[in-house]
């Protein structure tokens, strides 16, 4: 049974190189430029694990402003609320963060809400891929 996995980021350029390697491993990759695409795509289908952007535009989740460079902890924390209704994926889901945000404060912030990993961009590819696939194969 394969995996699949959710990126959502607003640069495709940034995460389209994975997308390749983890078919090859029999993971299924389904990409969000923004969180109402994510949401849209957690209601469709489980997914195993989200590589997720902290800051990306617009900053909008469910018709709601929110400031573009915390759009990503804000979708995440709405996941782990239980706040968005109709999900297929478990608000526990598994999640690598993936960006360029240097801020302590905000990278804090996301680790209250129980990420599996960081990793600053630009991340070395060969640690990401591993690390994906070492996860989904445990």
């Amino acid at each position: 049974m394969s995996k699949r996995i959710l990126f959502v980021d607003d640069e495709n350029w940034s995460v389209s190189p994975y997308f390749e390697i983890l078919q090859d491993h029999d993971i299924e990759t389904d990409f969000a430029e923004n969180s109402d695409q994510a949401i849209a795509l957690l209601r469709q289908k489980k997914y195993d694990l989200i590589v997720l952007d902290i800051m990306f535009a617009p900053g909008t989740i469910l018709g709601q402003q929110v400031e573009p460079r915390r759009a990503g902890s804000t979708l995440l924390a709405k996941i782990r609320n239980q706040e968005i209704p109709e999900l297929k994926t478990a608000a526990d889901v598994p999640v690598f963060v993936l960006t360029a945000v240097t801020n302590g404060q905000v990278l804090d912030s996301v680790r209250d809400l129980q990420v599996k990993e960081i990793f600053r961009k630009p991340a070395p590819f060969d640690d990401v891929i591993e690390k994906i696939i070492t996860f989904l194969e445990t």
